[in-house]
Parts: C-alpha cells; sequence; structure tokens
C-alpha cells in the first residue's frame, strides 16, 4: 500500500481479485455496483477550537494523504459510506450492535478457558428494524479462536501458525471464544458484519483477546505432570 498526492486529483482504479480472476478467464467483468469508503481518515483529527475559525476545523483531516487502491475489500473498505436516495438519516441503511463495537474475551483465572462474547447485529433499513435480517460475519484473522455461526461451530488454526486464518459464515448472530490453553499473548481480532442482502452500511467490531495459558504449567494449554 502507498500513497498518493494529496495536492492533485487522481482516480486511482484497480481490479479486485475477483476481477483479476474473471480476466484471467475470459469472463466479463460484469460491474454494476461501487461503493465509497473512508479508510484511513482520521476524524479525531476535527478540531472546533481551530484559531482560523469554522473554515478550518477539518483542515486537518483534508489534508491527510491518500491512500492508494488495494485489491482486498478487507483491508481498504473496512468503513463503506452508505446511504439512499436524498441524503437524510430517514433513507440511511446501518447496522447496530447493542452491546458495543469493542468487546472482550476474557480469561477465567485458574484455568485455561475463557469467556466468550455473543455479537447480535441489528438491522435499520429506511428508519425501521428489521427483524429477518440475516448477516455475513467475516472473521478477518481466526487463529487461536471457535466460533459458532447458524449453529456452525468453525475452528480456527492454532494462535500460532504462521499463516493467518480467514473465516465467513452467514447467520444472525455470531458466538465467539479462544481455544482452551491457545492465547499466548493479547490479541485484537476483528469480526466484518454485513447485511447478506445488501442495503445496510457495513458495521465492524474490535475484539481484544486475552492469553489463556495455565499459570501452573509450563506450557500453553498443557498440565503438569
Amino acid at each position: 500500500m502507498g500513497i498518493l498526492d494529496s495536492d492533485t486529483v487522481i482516480v486511482d482504479a484497480i481490479l479486485t481479485k475477483l476481477g483479476r480472476n474473471k480476466l484471467r478467464q475470459g469472463q466479463p467483468l460484469g460491474i454494476t455496483q461501487y461503493s465509497f469508503g473512508d479508510t484511513g481518515v482520521d476524524y479525531t483529527l476535527y478540531n472546533p477550537d481551530h484559531p482560523s475559525g469554522s473554515d478550518s476545523y477539518g483542515s486537518a483531516i483534508t489534508s491527510l494523504p491518500m491512500l492508494e487502491a488495494v485489491p482486498d475489500d478487507d483491508v481498504f473498505l473496512r468503513s463503506q459510506l452508505y446511504g439512499t436516495g436524498e441524503r437524510g438519516i430517514q433513507n440511511y441503511g446501518f447496522i447496530d450492535l447493542p452491546d458495543g463495537k469493542v468487546r472482550t474475551i476474557n480469561h477465567i483465572p485458574g484455568g485455561i478457558s475463557s469467556t466468550g462474547i455473543t455479537l447480535s447485529p441489528k438491522a435499520y433499513l429506511a428508519g425501521q428494524q428489521t427483524n429477518d435480517a440475516n448477516f455475513k460475519f467475516t472473521i478477518l484473522d481466526h487463529r487461536g479462536l471457535v466460533a459458532n455461526i447458524g449453529g456452525q461451530t468453525i475452528t480456527g488454526n492454532a494462535f500460532n501458525s504462521s499463516k493467518i486464518d480467514k473465516k465467513s459464515a452467514n447467520g444472525t448472530s455470531l458466538t465467539l471464544n479462544a481455544q482452551d490453553g491457545q492465547i499466548r499473548s493479547s490479541v485484537s481480532r476483528t469480526v466484518l458484519i454485513e447485511l447478506v442482502d445488501g442495503g445496510a452500511a457495513p458495521a465492524q467490531v474490535t475484539v481484544t483477546v486475552q492469553p489463556n495459558i495455565d499459570a501452573t504449567s509450563g506450557d500453553f494449554g498443557g498440565k503438569t505432570s
């Protein structure tokens, strides 16, 4: 990933992995939709106390360097901008996480187990909650974790595996926990949540996973002899 010159208007268009695969097979790209995102924008730089007045409140934001496009939407379009019809909250589709977008899987003291979490998103379309919403949950790095989505148990690779383990499945909720005795150090994992049928901006949850090694053992998840 590189940085583009923010002083020049640049349209940086690239094919995604799916697009390149279609091109390789001689298939038409079939582009029917597009999406905007604000990955790389730090809104904490907004300064209502700027000495130059209201016209400069967002100057630090608009001066940020632009990231060049990358073909992986899990990396580049984590924060999609979405709206339908005229600008207005009544037309805005979004996914809400009632329990928050920052969660923690805590270690249970005295053992190698952890306390799992459940993500139960709600979808709102045109200002109304959709009760029968089906979601796609994507765990960007599933190493050392175990999940249950739609009645399907998904176990990730070992925590110390060198290969990032990305997993996706559809359902109405996600239960996520650490595998017993697997987590060697505190790590952060990201879960992307999308509406299967579209129509709402995706959501992102950051999950901190605490170490769950057995303090009485010389190994991770092992037992003393």
